[in-house]
Formats: structure tokens, sequence, C-alpha cells
């Protein structure tokens, strides 16, 4: 059955809306093309319907896995995607088959047309020598930005110490091409020198500003060469009751800005929640669960957010308006006790069409099986 995204300029035949409008059927308001990716939030789509159409497969209780054009399991977790031109470029942490102590190994990326097909483009940030990314350190939650006053490409993570507390920071990477190898500059720095001292991060892009925004809810501002931050905010009202969100997500649709979080509960799904506000820098406003809740305290209950964590939400704009595709990781072990997160080189993917009605976003049903298609902007079962 199509489900049709927010029209551009007229009615969708298959429950979208005009621009700015609610659309029923899990796609937003038209022109909200991605805060952080190649395509400047606010922008419009393509300007036919020609593009490829991915099929996405994967049961409730074992997420997608992802397997590249190299027959081999795609391996890149807890990042985010980027577009450049008509090329979905997948980035995230590399987790060794051969260990379980998610140690970092390198940051690895995969491009793709449909969001479906995924060709391995390598490890772009490896395990450096030394210092913050060396051995025996950790290094998550890579997120790449297009810089809008440079046009660079600017890797942003966080690393830390094995513990995750005798010291951690957020550092960053540059590269001229989307796909190269990223230079390693070093912890992300103020003029005078603070750190910016957190764990789960995220980094995005308004089109005119860049921001890194991390967990319990602080937005870095940075310079204008996405090197620096110029200030550090918090905003506790996007923490809801969690006592300080992680694994943040922000993304842009129509007039709203999103954002995402979830609970504190290592490598195991929870009922992430969202908050929205008019611009980055807030008033940002509480909204509940992104998916059905039917136990809070998340012992048994499927819908921990369709049994993941967040960790990006992709516009997909076209002729016919933008699908917002959720990526959450299934974490390997996430509906056991015994040993989550050990073998996260198994950890597989939970894209879903998120659903709009007005400004509010849900997940309403989990769907095993769905198109995307690209050049449209829609989706359909």
């Amino acid at each position: 059955m199509p489900n049709g995204g927010a029209a551009a300029g007229g009615a969708s035949s298959n429950g979208g809306t005009s621009a700015g409008g609610v659309s029923s059927a899990g796609s937003g308001p038209a022109g909200g093309a991605g805060v952080g990716g190649g395509a400047t939030a606010g922008s419009g789509g393509a300007n036919n319907c020609t593009g490829p159409v991915g099929t996405l497969s994967g049961a409730l209780a074992d997420g997608i896995n992802f397997v590249d054009t190299d027959g081999q399991r795609v391996n890149a977790h807890g990042g985010g995607i980027i577009q450049v031109g008509d090329t979905f470029y997948l980035h995230g942490e590399y987790f060794s088959p051969t260990t379980t102590d998610n140690n970092f190994n390198g940051f690895s990326m995969y491009s793709s047309k449909d969001m479906a097909t995924w060709k391995n483009e390598g490890i772009v940030l490896p395990q450096q020598a030394s210092g913050e990314l060396g051995p025996k350190r950790k290094g998550e939650r890579p997120h790449i930005i297009k810089c809008p006053s440079s046009g660079e490409f600017v890797l942003f993570a966080h690393a830390a110490s094995e513990d995750y507390q005798t010291d951690k920071e957020v550092i960053y990477a540059t590269s001229a091409t989307v796909n190269g190898k990223y230079a390693y500059k070093g912890p992300l720095k103020n003029a005078s020198g603070a750190l910016a001292v957190h764990s789960d991060m995220s980094a995005i892009t308004d089109g005119t500003n860049a921001y890194v925004i991390t967990e319990s809810a602080h937005v870095y501002t940075l310079a204008a060469d996405c090197h620096s931050f110029v200030s550090d905010k918090t905003y506790s009202a996007a923490n809801g009751d969690s006592g300080g969100l992680e694994a943040p997500t922000m993304f842009k649709a129509g007039s709203t800005f999103y954002w995402i979080g979830s609970y504190k509960t290592g490598w195991r799904a929870n009922n992430n929640f969202y908050s929205t506000a008019p611009a980055v820098t807030g008033p940002w406003t509480f909204q509940g669960y992104v998916a059905p809740v039917t136990d809070p305290d998340n012992n048994i209950s499927d819908q921990r957010t369709w049994l993941s964590q967040t960790t990006w939400v992709m516009p997909v704009t076209g002729c016919k308006g933008t699908t917002y595709v959720y990526w959450g990781d299934h974490w390997d072990g996430t509906t056991s006790t015994a040993a989550p997160g050990k073998h996260n080189n198994l950890a597989t993917f939970v894209f879903q069409p998120l659903v709009f009605n007005g400004t509010k976003i849900s997940m309403p049903t989990y769907h095993a099986k769905w198109k995307l298609d690209v050049g449209a902007g829609t989706w359909s079962e």
C-alpha cells in the first residue's frame, strides 16, 4: 500500500499533504532535507521522479542484516548518514569480530543510492598510533557534516579511556572529500583551550551554522571553520525524565527541529523519546516516546523503539515529498541480560519511516518489509 510523502506544492494521492502540512503515513513536511547531511535543511527535492527504489527487510527480533556488495556484513554503528549528490554515505564504528572489549578499531563507511544496497568504502579514520584514538581507547558516535562556510567534510566523534571516566572528549578529523581518508586533528576546543568533555554526541548543520550536540542535552555552537566551538549551552527539557539523555539524534522537518534521545541502558534497547524546538538553540519542549510503550520499565516489551537505540534520522527528499528514515542500532544481545554489547560486530539495523501528525512524530507499527522510493521521496509496504 503506497504511503505518500509530503507533496511539494500539492496534495499527495496517498495520504501526504501540501508543503508544511500534515503527513499521515510515514513522511513529513516537504523541504526538510536533513540537518547534518550534504543537503541543506529546507531545500527542495529532486526535479523528477526518476530514482532507485530500495527494499528494506528484517524481522523485529533480528533487525536488518545489511550485506554489502562484497557479500560481507555492514559493520558501521552508532553513526550517521550524509547525502552528497545522489549518494548516501553511512558511517559508524567498526567493531572487531575477534574481540569483545569494543575498543576503537576505526570508523567505517558505506555508500548507497537506495539506502538498501551498500558498497564498502573502507575505514575512513583508522586507529591512531597513540593519543585519544590510539590503542586501548574508545572511539564512538562518528558523525560527518559538510562545514557550511568552507565546504570541508568534518568528522566529529567522542573518544574516551577504556572505563569511559578517566578522560573523555569530543574529537574531530577532516577530509576534502566525503569518502576520503580523514586526517585526525585532535580534541574539539574553544578559544581558551577548554574541551567538550562528553561521551555520546552527534554533529549537525542547519545550512548556515554547525553544531555538536551531546549526551545530557548540550549544544556546542561551532566556529565558522567548524574546528572549534564558541559556546556551550544546556537544554535540560530535552532530557525528559532520563536524568541525562544519550545517543542524541537531531533533524529538521518543515520549521521544526526534533531531538531524539535514549535512556542510559548500555548496549540495550530502551524507550527512546523526543523533544521539539523552533531552532537548534531552543526553546525545547519534551514530547514523549517515539514508539509505543507497554512496559515503561524496559523489561519485556518488544516495543522498546522496536528493539533499537537511536543514532540518526535521514530525510530522503524527492519529487513528491520527503520520507524521514529513522536509523536505530539493534545491538547484539539487546533482548538478553547475559552479554549485551559483547558481540557488536553482529549488531544489525532498524530502518523505519517516521510518521508525522502535525509536529508530532511516531513509529506506531513495525514494518518488517517496506520500500523506499528515493526519486519520489515516498515509501510503501
